[in-house]
């Protein structure tokens, strides 16, 4: 189990090249990539577009990269493109009747006059250094998202403890609950007696005692969410990413507690069902960032 949140950063310097790599992530719905890359060294997208998801299977990344290289470029200088460069110029100075010619230094500004001569893309130095950052930034991110994760297991956890608990108050109360429920049964039974003849009584009588018993009876309820607090611990405790299993189950969870509350709303069971739709919605709003 991950969170979804971490940052992770790492640099390294070696043979005068130095590299930084800063990664963070935020909960998302999907794995959502943003580089933000020095133009040159825009080909390491591909790296991290193919590296990352190996290792992130959801939220919205930034990657930031910076790049320092202190190594003596290779610059090549075009001779043809000076040289013409040059022929314009004094071609213009001509034209305008000016005998002064233009610097070396404003001709070696122009475009493609110096090349960089250094393939960076085929540069094994570089890109050695590269992975071995990237690796590192994203086992500190890793880090961070495991260690945060173990603390929302220790908050969720807490609220499943609860909500069994309140649970386990509100099965206690259920059995009073049906006592009342067959009084109330009973009174409308003696009720259809005087409402009815004889030969329609039988059937009356079981359809309302089968409206009673699907209207009020909260064992199913009860029954399911002990099965979904179960199976959400289970869950908690396995390897990999499991947000969205979570969240399932939190709706599940949610809708039980809505007809649980629906049926069985006494002044002694309220606040046991309060206390679950309280600790499912603050499980619903942790397992969002859970990955």
């Amino acid at each position: 189990m991950k969170s979804m949140t971490g940052f992770g950063s790492a640099r390294l310097n070696e043979n005068d090249i130095e590299i930084e790599i800063e990664i963070k992530s935020v909960n998302s719905r999907y794995l959502d990539l943003k580089t933000y890359l020095p133009r040159e060294y825009n080909f390491f997208e591909s790296v991290f577009r193919a590296h990352i998801p190996q290792h992130i299977s959801r939220g919205s990344i930034e990657v930031r990269l910076n790049v320092t290289d202190h190594r003596e470029p290779r610059i090549i200088l075009d001779k043809v493109k000076l040289l013409k460069y040059k022929e314009l110029a004094d071609a213009a100075a001509a034209m305008l009747g000016e005998s002064n010619t233009v610097s070396i230094e404003y001709l070696l500004q122009e475009p493609g006059v110096l090349e960089n001569a250094n393939n960076l893309k085929e540069d094994l130095l570089l890109a050695d250094l590269f992975i071995r950052t990237l690796e590192m930034a994203l086992g500190k991110l890793i880090a961070a998202q495991t260690l945060e994760a173990e603390q929302m297991k220790v908050v969720l956890k807490s609220s499943m403890d609860k909500i069994s608990s309140s649970v386990s108050e509100v099965d206690a109360l259920s059995s009073p609950f049906k006592q009342e429920l067959y009084e109330s049964m009973l009174t409308r039974v003696k009720e259809l007696i005087g409402m009815y003849k004889l030969e329609n009584l039988e059937q009356r009588i079981v359809q309302e005692t089968a409206i009673y018993v699907d209207k009020y009876d909260i064992g199913e309820e009860l029954s399911r969410l002990t099965g979904h607090i179960e199976t959400f611990n289970s869950t908690l405790n396995q390897e990999g990413d499991c947000g969205k299993t979570l969240n399932f189950i939190i709706q599940e969870m949610q809708r039980e507690a809505n007809t649980l509350g629906s049926k069985f709303s006494t002044s002694k069971s309220f606040q046991h069902i309060l206390v679950i739709k309280e600790e499912i919605e603050k499980c619903r709003e942790i397992v969002q960032n859970v990955a």
